[in-house]
């Protein structure tokens, strides 16, 4: 037994080595660096005890695989987290079939430091070869099996009384592996993610009401923007990993993006919005502009709700024919499903473009390319019309030929950010080129174009270029500033705003609305109108966090908003109750579709 509790030994300190140092997690309280550095010993004490189950000949082998397992585990782990900020849930692993391929993305994300994982592997692997099977009496299996038992629930019980909301926050992922460690937070979600079905089988139209109640649009007062758009076309433009940091930023004198720099004294300028999707990126923030609810705590709702009845876009725009274009194959984020259900007319595709080498990129077709042979489509489609383009190009790892760059390379020390900023000025580039082409066919004047950032671009990962370019401090309320995504509004002959109105993603749907001059007080919504003057400025993300002007809640600890100084949590309890709240509705809504009683 002594070898085993020496691997169990070696795996606990590599795990909580992993959880620091390449994790970069940083616990907020004394308590909560006790449970990341415990909490893990007692499921390795049982994850290695399998190997007591196999005949003694086998067992050297049995425990080479729990640790190429274990290994293999944690680095899965890692890789995900370098980008998305966030663990694996068993959604995510379910749906990488319908997410598409991310080799080049993932390449990009390997370091050469990671063969420090592997060392381990081979230096006891080839020891417990070398010394062949062991014996252990049964006496020493109970002592084993009952030591591991009993740290487990000794841990789980601290983390649930230091943490009392700990498994109904279980959306909070880096809370949840702090207290109760990376290994039993997998069996946890599997479990919620098995039983989370059955919300929707139980639930009935009682279900519903206290919900809707809660959270039915309320119709603000009628701003002078009413209207303001009643009739127009609508076409919306996900600028796909546009983050706001780029806009009015130079790289050696230049704009970063020239012409969304124009167009936004030109526009309706939403410069504090911020980014609230979560592990669907891309597909949650579309959801949250449709349906005007949060993403799911886990997974994407394009891929796990897509029967679900959902108050789409389409709806409300029933008397508009409305249409996606999108250069991706129709299945990513299992769009094609998606669209169906919300209600569109029509979806463009990959499969309708021109794809060849010089236009093609990793996801599907380069976006000028994209831009020009949408054309034709659009002038297809009848009067009013909503259109609904998603692009590509600035998409990690954000790889540019040298004959589209325009802009000079950026020299901060981190390659992701320089080529970033090449791609975001394609993108500006682009946009132009669709502006001047529909001003050409006589399809500007008479269209409200609605652009927004869909999520960042810049992981926490290489976020110190960003620091150097903007000339920034690394402090908490930077990263979350820096988590904004512009929103422009353009409507052709009005003057332009700039609102400084702290909002979210999920408030697009119902300042779209309010220009169109549409009621919207009988739909179950979490959006709110971003031109009303009585505008809640609170923004919920996904793992509970939130921000307010005048505090910040980020990974335990609560901020002051203008400082980026920690002070007492009390500042942020009523903040967390009600991310709390609003997160907990919206998974009701949407796990138990409550909206096919509406």
């Amino acid at each position: 037994m002594r070898k085993v509790s020496w691997i169990v030994l070696f795996y606990w300190l590599k795990t909580t080595a992993v959880m620091y140092v390449a994790f970069q997690m940083s616990p907020p309280g004394v308590t909560d660096h006790l449970l990341l550095i415990f909490s893990s010993l007692g499921p390795l004490l049982l994850w290695f005890g399998l190997s007591f189950f196999f005949f003694k000949r086998l067992q050297p082998w049995v425990l080479i695989v729990l640790m190429f397992l274990t290994t293999f585990f944690l680095y899965a782990h890692l890789i995900y987290y370098r980008f998305y900020e966030d663990f694996l849930t068993l959604p995510i692993l379910l749906q990488v079939g319908n997410v598409g391929g991310l080799s080049q993305s993932t390449w990009t994300l390997l370091s050469p430091w990671d063969l420090l994982f592997i060392i381990d592997l081979v230096v006891i692997g080839w020891w417990l070869i070398k010394k062949g099977s062991f014996t252990i009496t049964l006496k020493e299996k109970k002592q084993y099996a009952g030591s591991a038992a009993g740290i487990s629930l000794v841990m789980l019980a601290a983390a649930w009384w230091h943490s009392p909301h700990l498994f109904q926050e279980n959306y909070n992922r880096d809370k949840v592996v702090t207290s109760i460690s990376i290994y039993a937070y997998q069996w946890f979600d599997i479990a919620y993610s098995i039983t989370a079905p059955l919300q929707k089988t139980m639930a009935d139209q009682s279900a519903a009401a206290p919900v809707e109640k809660y959270v039915a649009e309320k119709d603000p007062l009628k701003t002078k923007w009413f209207g303001q758009a009643k009739g127009k076309n609508v076409v919306f433009i996900t600028l796909e990993s546009v983050q706001n940091f780029v806009i009015d930023a130079e790289v050696k004198g230049e704009p970063v993006t020239p012409f969304l720099n124009q167009l936004k004294e030109e526009s309706l300028y939403f410069s504090n919005l911020y980014d609230q999707a979560s592990q669907g990126k891309s597909s949650d923030a579309e959801f949250m502009v449709d349906t005007g609810l949060y993403p799911l705590d886990g997974g994407s709702a394009f891929v796990r709700r897509p029967n679900n009845t959902f108050n789409g876009l389409p709806e409300l725009l029933e008397d508009y024919q409305t249409t996606v274009f999108h250069g991706n194959v129709r299945t990513f984020w299992n769009r094609e499903q998606m669209y169906e259900s919300l209600g569109y007319d029509q979806f463009i595709s990959k499969q309708d473009y021109e794809i060849n080498e010089d236009n093609r990129i990793n996801y599907g077709i380069e976006d000028k390319s994209f831009f020009r042979q949408s054309i034709p489509y659009m002038k297809q489609l009848n009067e009013p019309y909503m259109a609904k383009f998603i692009t590509l190009t600035n998409h990690f790892p954000f790889l540019l030929d040298k004959n589209d760059r325009s802009l000079p390379i950026a020299e901060t020390s981190e390659p992701v950010v320089n080529r970033y900023l090449t791609t975001v000025r394609y993108l500006d580039e682009s946009i132009r080129q669709l502006f001047q082409s529909l001003k050409e066919e006589g399809m500007y004047q008479d269209t409200m174009f609605v652009l927004f950032g869909d999520h960042y671009g810049i992981s926490k990962e290489y976020e110190d270029g960003v620091h150097e370019l903007l000339d920034q401090p690394d402090t908490a309320l930077s990263h979350t500033t820096n988590q904004r995504v512009p929103l422009l509004i353009h409507i052709p002959g009005m003057e332009g705003k700039t609102f400084t109105t702290l909002g979210g993603q999920i408030d697009i749907r119902s300042t779209v609305f309010h220009l169109l001059g549409k009621e919207t007080e009988n739909y179950m919504s979490f959006s709110q109108n971003l031109l009303a003057d009585d505008k809640e400025e609170f923004v919920a993300f996904r793992d509970g966090d939130f921000v307010t002007p005048s505090y910040l809640f980020q990974d335990g600890i609560c901020y002051k908003t203008a400082s980026s100084q920690p002070v007492n949590g009390s500042h942020c309890k009523e903040g967390r109750e009600k991310a709390r709240e609003k997160l907990k509705l919206s998974d009701h809504i949407i796990k138990g579709d409550l909206l096919r009683f509406k």
